[in-house]
């Protein structure tokens, strides 16, 4: 499996944010993206997850076309495990039902991996019962469990103390590896 972005370009009210970016991240392998707030990084991560829709260029992701001119899959469509910056939880349901909300699958799986992110004891807490560092592994552990065929990572240790973002970094990378699925890492740091 493997990501290529071919001469994606995007722009905001007829500002140029990002013109004909090019990369290519390959199976079980990060690609990083650093650099100063406000120059299109979101965005470019919202263009390839299919949330908004680039100027120009291709999306392929695993040799199936996702975006270009003439195709543009729905972001439902991509089996893309996206942990945004602000975490996105569901205010309305349960840290273990906002992990498992797009699984068919029995919760079990997950077990591992919640343990592994220290969640076990805050899986029948409600989203504002968490703290932000909480937020983040549960949505971490929610882009993981849906078993992603591309993992996108928006700022993904920032809320984590030094030994939860440890552990979250080392749970990320066994899952990276073991799918053989590429990581798309946005952070400061």
């Amino acid at each position: 499996m493997s990501l290529v972005i071919n001469k994606l370009s995007s722009s905001i009210d007829n500002k140029i944010l990002f013109n004909e970016v090019s990369f290519t991240i390959t199976n079980g392998n990060f690609g990083l993206l650093s650099g100063e707030s406000g120059i299109g990084k979101s965005t470019l991560l919202n263009n390839i997850a299919g949330l908004n829709k680039p100027d120009f260029g291709e999306v392929i992701l695993n040799k199936k076309v996702l975006s270009n001119e003439t195709t543009f899959l729905p972001p439902e469509k991509r089996k893309i495990g996206f942990v945004f910056q602000d975490f996105a939880l569901f205010p309305h349901i349960n840290a273990k039902k906002n992990i498992t909300y797009a699984l068919n699958k029995d919760f079990l799986h997950t077990d591992h991996m919640t343990l592994a992110l220290n969640l076990n004891d805050h899986l029948h807490k409600m989203p504002h019962e968490l703290s932000g560092g909480q937020q983040q592994r549960v949505a971490i552990a929610r882009a993981i469990a849906m078993r992603p065929h591309l993992l996108i990572l928006d700022e993904p240790f920032s809320s984590l103390d030094k030994k939860n973002g440890f552990e979250a970094q080392k749970i990320i990378s066994k899952y990276i590896k073991d799918w053989d699925i590429p990581c798309l890492l946005v952070t400061h740091d």
